[in-house]
């Protein structure tokens, strides 16, 4: 049961970003310089509250044809998570919105 619990979160709590959009991940993977694809319209089938905001997907080519690593420093989706959630606060949409309006979009 220890094991579960560990795992069951994809990134640690402190990092973690509130209401993160597709597009807000696209746009941090762009800046890698990795190959993906923005599904927008993708959701979870079972949800039933489809606000905008939780919907869509990006797929992320990570590995090589061969299974060799595409960047650098990116090397496993777990590590492109943490990525991700360290610079979408850094994103000019992110920062354009003042504490409260970002408490109004949850």
């Amino acid at each position: 049961k220890q094991w579960y619990q560990r795992r069951v979160r994809g990134i640690p709590k402190e990092i973690a970003v509130e209401n993160p959009t597709c597009q807000e991940i696209g746009d941090v993977v762009k800046s890698l310089g990795l190959r993906h694809e923005v599904q927008p319209r993708k959701h979870y089938t079972r949800e039933l509250d489809r606000e905008r905001w939780q919907l869509g997907r990006v797929k992320v080519q990570l590995l090589d044809s061969d299974g060799s690593p595409l960047h650098d420093t990116i090397k496993s989706k777990g590590e492109l998570m943490e990525y991700v959630a360290t610079m979408i606060p850094k994103l000019k949409s992110r920062s354009a919105k003042g504490p409260d309006q970002q408490q109004a979009s949850s």
